[in-house]
């Protein structure tokens, strides 16, 4: 297992620095504006397999990413690196799934997130000085489930929240808003799932991201 695992990292490694042809990224600037699309891409890793990714490996990645108009924004990540939740932007599904290939990057699924839901309080006001680890909440609802949630309706969901240390930092979400992806601040997993309990907010998966990794 473990020299199937290395070969994994090699071939990512090899794969992601073999681009030199590639588009730089400033050439496709223009592209990338253009018909952009956001995406949420979950992805599995064998462990080990992103400890190479350093300025250099991004620096290809990027550029195999601009070959297609596809544009990486930021990504949170496990502990281990084994699982991570990348947003990215391009014309389609298909770009992002064909930069994946060309970076030989795996792929769970993709899901197009063009909806924005924002807490409207500032970061940490709730829960200054309290532990804070960083989780990834999957969420289904109900269709026009979330139709009604407007200022009045977060300040309630914020205010329940803020009762188990837990903050609502940002979600992103289908064109629909059946599925959304939210990013929680809280003392543990189980305070989260406490807060939505008591928000009566569906909670499909709870994975704690505490690691960033940016494209620069």
């Amino acid at each position: 297992m473990k020299g199937l695992i290395a070969v994994l990292s090699v071939l990512f490694l090899a794969r992601a620095f073999a681009a030199d042809d590639a588009p730089t990224h400033s050439a496709m600037a223009s592209d990338l504006n253009a018909n952009m699309h956001r995406y949420l891409v979950e992805r599995t890793f064998p462990l080990h397999a992103l400890e190479g990714l350093d300025a250099t490996t991004k620096a290809k990645v990027n550029a195999n990413n601009a070959s297609v108009g596809v544009r990486w924004v930021s990504s949170y990540a496990n502990a281990d690196e084994t699982k991570t939740y990348c947003v990215y932007e391009g014309p389609s599904e298909a770009a992002i799934r064909k930069a994946a290939a060309l970076n030989a990057l795996p792929v769970d699924r993709v899901t197009e997130v063009p909806v924005d839901l924002d807490p409207e309080i500032p970061a940490h006001s709730e829960t200054a000085g309290a532990e804070r680890h960083r989780y990834l909440i999957e969420r289904t609802f109900a269709p026009g489930a979330l139709d009604g949630l407007d200022a009045a309706g977060k300040a309630k969901v914020n205010a329940t929240n803020a009762e188990y240390g837990v903050q609502w930092v940002t979600s992103y979400a289908n064109v629909d808003k059946t599925k959304t992806y939210c990013i929680y601040e809280g003392p543990s997993e189980a305070a989260v799932r406490k807060a939505a309990s008591a928000n009566q907010i569906p909670v499909d998966t709870v994975t704690e991201v505490p690691v960033t990794l940016s494209p620069e």
